[in-house]
């Protein structure tokens, strides 16, 4: 973690533990991982989850869910996200099954890797996707990492 550098990962740790989620089922996405590196701060928690987590946080009627711009769908309750499928475009497509069992385990929560991130992140593009690139790129290499994107 950068000195410095205020994050706010402990408080989503607490969060996301407190959803007593099974191991392997799930991991941690969108922003979050840049909070878990010290990066920057994050507003919301993104969970990629397997089909069967999803259809499980469905049924308990707690969670809205909404349509995303591609059609898929998320489920949203307080500052959460939850979705069974993350991708951007054509050019960033990955198996949510692989990117749960790739993810890194930091404080017992499962984490989408920071060189994932990027690849997404560089995919999207959006205008806080190319600013959160080259604050990625610089941690990287900082950290002595490729910024090479998978």
């Amino acid at each position: 973690m950068q000195p410095g550098v205020s994050t706010n990962f402990d408080e989503i740790k607490r969060k996301v533990k407190e959803l007593n989620l099974p191991m392997g089922k799930y991991a941690i996405f969108g922003s979050v991982p840049l909070a878990v590196h010290g990066i920057r701060e994050t507003n919301d928690i993104d969970i990629i989850v397997t089909p069967e987590l999803y259809a499980r946080f469905e049924a308990t009627g707690e969670w809205k869910e909404e349509t995303l711009s591609d059609g898929g769908k998320k489920l949203v309750k307080d500052s959460f996200e939850v979705m069974k499928t993350w991708w951007s475009s054509d050019s960033y497509r990955r198996d949510v099954t692989k990117l749960i069992a790739d993810a890194e385990m930091i404080d017992g929560v499962p984490v989408v890797r920071l060189e994932e991130l990027l690849a997404w992140k560089k995919a999207f593009g959006r205008e806080k996707d190319i600013m959160d690139v080259k604050l990625i790129e610089e941690y990287l290499i900082k950290q002595g990492g490729s910024t090479e994107s998978t």
